[in-house]
């Protein structure tokens, strides 16, 4: 495939995981409109193929609609990686993983359907819709490597390591935000910093237990941030990943706490979807460019620490 072949699939992946991200908010949108069984069947609409429209099903249809157009176009893109030597060679394993995300999500969206709304298959959907969103990401990033063949400053254990509290953290926080949604714990604490009042975190049991989790993991999560963006800095494609990833965490927090105060508008909780999944994408990036960088080698003649170089000064 030539550079300016390779070029274009690059700029299409990017644009497909931008449809792919505004799919997840849609989705979210379908939720809180009340519109997740406005199509009480699947994979038909009331039995039609074309059903009669009203606003909710205008929305759930229009989901699956805009769904159906994003899985033909990561099929015709896949086939074009799959038809290229070279292309195949570095990305056949990311792309069956990526089509296994997507499979899975299909089945999830119907079982949702048939399992009326069910806590567990409205999570799954929106884990796993995430998911199949950053490989898409992954395809376009590692596609735009191929064709500009970039090369990037080596990186430190201590930066990828710090990086991986983000790898615990952000799926964590995801799989407690999807609870929190489809269990309707939104407001369980009402109040903010306290929770329905002045202590932070009464219990940890039932609906007032999972928001307090989904609170105390937000609060650790925009420390590791902050301490991410310490270790990386805000050079180089890392710093800039760094930058960004803070920058995602720290407004998802402050619409957190709207969402809250302000009983939970429908813009601002669609917002807040449209934040958790720019968290995921941004961290996507982050470990993107770490784990492609080489990794710097200690010189066996220079101090191993900070400490090692002041006692070093000191002689």
């Amino acid at each position: 495939m030539s550079n300016s072949s390779t070029r274009s699939l690059a700029v299409f992946a990017t644009g497909l995981t931008a449809v792919t991200y505004v799919l997840l908010v849609f989705g979210s949108a379908v939720r809180v409109h009340g519109a997740g069984l406005a199509c009480p069947d699947w994979p038909l609409c009331f039995g039609e193929v074309v059903p009669a429209f009203d606003f909710q099903v205008y929305m759930e249809f229009g989901h699956r609609v805009l769904a159906g157009l994003v899985s033909l176009g990561f099929l015709g893109m896949t086939f074009r990686i799959l038809r290229d030597e070279r292309l195949r060679a570095r990305m056949w394993p990311l792309s069956l993983l990526a089509a296994v995300a997507l499979g899975s999500q299909v089945v999830l969206g119907g079982l949702t359907v048939l399992e009326l709304l069910a806590e567990w298959t409205v999570a799954s959907h929106l884990v796993t819709g995430n998911t199949f969103c950053l490989l898409l990401l992954v395809h376009a990033l590692t596609l735009w490597d191929i064709e500009r063949g970039p090369e990037r400053a080596p990186v430190s254990v201590a930066q990828r390591g710090v990086a991986g509290l983000l790898l615990l953290l952000v799926p964590a926080q995801l799989v407690l935000g999807g609870l929190v949604a489809a269990s309707h714990a939104g407001l369980a604490c009402g109040t903010w910093p306290g929770c329905n009042g002045d202590v932070w975190f009464p219990t940890f049991e039932g609906l007032i237990g999972l928001q307090v989790t989904h609170r105390i993991v937000a609060y650790t999560l925009l420390g590791a941030g902050l301490l991410n963006l310490a270790v990386q800095g805000v050079r180089g494609r890392a710093g800039k990943a760094a930058v960004l990833v803070f920058a995602a965490i720290l407004v998802q927090a402050s619409i957190g706490v709207a969402n809250v105060l302000l009983r939970m508008p429908v813009e601002v909780t669609l917002a807040h979807s449209a934040g958790a999944a720019a968290i995921v994408l941004s961290t996507t990036w982050l470990h993107f460019e770490l784990w492609r960088a080489p990794l710097a080698q200690t010189s066996t003649n220079s101090a191993s620490s900070p400490v090692d170089a002041i006692a070093v000064e000191g002689r």
